[in-house]
């Protein structure tokens, strides 16, 4: 009996292991028209999201940045980016990016060339002028040459508060962009589970942003133009000595920037913690309660609700990713600018030393360090923009990940 019972028990499992090609022809297509059918209601339920998003603002930026720099950036859409990030390609070619900031360079540096050809001129003129201070009597020499250092001095001067507009109004379309940005990362962020995150990281990123914004414009800005003006200032005479002033005011203007950045590290990492680490206890609790305690759809119904947040990680990856672009254009351009006038300003205080005028050639020189503290103030602003949108961005990832 026992042997006749065993080949029927193998058969059997052998049926349940290995279903027949027949059954498994009938349940494929099946199969695949299911998945078809969540992917296009997920499809749907990502076109409506970003249909309520109103992404209109921040495709307006984009194509005001195509407007004024079009001709040195890659062409760039909402829409572009969108497409690419779905197919898991760059939204920008890097080639395409390197080579137009590099246009953008040249143009600048043939543009600061008659600025360079000026001041040569100027200080030869001074140096000749110095020269012939015997012939035209003491105080007459000493007036000359000191008009022309003067002339000379609020030449550069006016090409560097220039470019401390430029990074003013960098600085300030970087604040309006965040501003128009923020309420988009933080709904999307609210929609992938982040509730607690979102409530808290809105009014701290918004606050602290536009205080960092009005610190650097009002205090730090005016600190490192005093310093270049009393740099300058103090090289038109030798009883004049005030190149320590300068000096204490550009080190305050580094020590308030560096002292920024690290209360906006500091109060951003201790808020997105926070936040994430009570969103994800709190929708781990959710999920278990819904798989528990609801009859029969309670485990699907958690499992619609994480794939849909999946979803939305992907509509906030991309809008992040948008405004990472915009910010990077906006502070790029008028940091080349800033950095090829700091160039011009070397290379005209290391031509201009031959001739004799050592004190031009340091003024120059001090002016040339000021442009390059003033670069540094717009990195660590765009550095700032970058960390409020990666920790939104990633704190929706985090969020997701504790659930699992």
């Amino acid at each position: 009996m026992k042997t006749r019972i065993l080949p029927v028990v193998f058969f059997i499992a052998f049926l349940l292991i290995y279903p027949l090609p027949g059954d498994a022809e009938e349940i494929i297509p099946v199969l695949k028209e299911e998945e078809n059918r969540v992917a296009s209601a997920l499809d749907k339920y990502l076109e409506e999201q970003v249909q309520s998003l109103n992404i209109d603002s921040l495709d307006r930026y984009l194509r005001e940045l195509e407007r004024e720099v079009g001709y040195y950036m890659p062409s760039l859409s909402w829409s572009q980016v969108w497409e690419n990030l779905r197919r898991g390609e760059l939204p920008v070619h890097p080639t395409e990016l390197i080579e137009g900031l590099g246009r953008y360079f040249l143009r600048e540096l043939w543009a600061g060339v008659k600025l360079l050809s000026q001041l040569v001129i100027l200080a030869v003129a001074a140096a000749v002028l110095q020269n012939l201070q015997a012939s035209l009597g003491g105080s007459a020499g000493r007036l000359a040459h000191g008009i022309v250092f003067l002339a000379l001095a609020g030449m550069a001067l006016a090409s560097f508060t220039l470019a401390l507009q430029s990074a003013g109004q960098a600085i300030d379309r970087m604040v309006s962009f965040f501003q128009s940005l923020l309420p988009m990362l933080v709904t999307l962020l609210a929609a992938s589970g982040g509730l607690t995150s979102s409530s808290l990281l809105h009014p701290v990123l918004l606050y602290s942003l536009t205080i960092a914004n009005t610190l650097t414009r009002n205090t730090i800005f005016p600190l490192i133009y005093c310093g270049a003006v009393l740099g300058v200032v103090g090289q038109i005479s030798d009883r004049f000595q005030i190149g320590r002033l300068a000096g204490l005011l550009r080190q305050l203007s580094l020590a308030l920037l560096s002292l920024m950045l690290t209360v906006f590290t500091g109060v951003l990492s201790v808020y997105g913690i926070a936040g994430s680490v009570v969103d994800g206890v709190g929708l781990k609790t959710a999920e278990f309660a819904t798989s528990t305690f609801v009859p029969v759809v309670g485990k699907i119904l958690s499992d619609a609700v994480t794939t849909v947040a999946g979803t939305t990680l992907l509509l906030k990856s991309a809008v992040g990713l948008s405004g990472v672009i915009v910010i990077s254009f906006l502070a790029a351009f008028p940091m080349i600018k800033i950095v090829s006038l700091a160039l011009i300003f070397r290379v005209a205080a290391a031509l201009v030393q031959p001739f004799g005028e050592d004190r031009l050639s340091d003024a120059l020189e001090g002016m040339g360090g000021a442009l390059l503290l003033i670069f540094a103030c717009l990195i660590a602003v765009a550095l700032m923009f970058y960390l409020a949108i990666g920790v939104v961005v990633l704190l929706g990832n985090v969020v997701v990940a504790l659930r699992g």
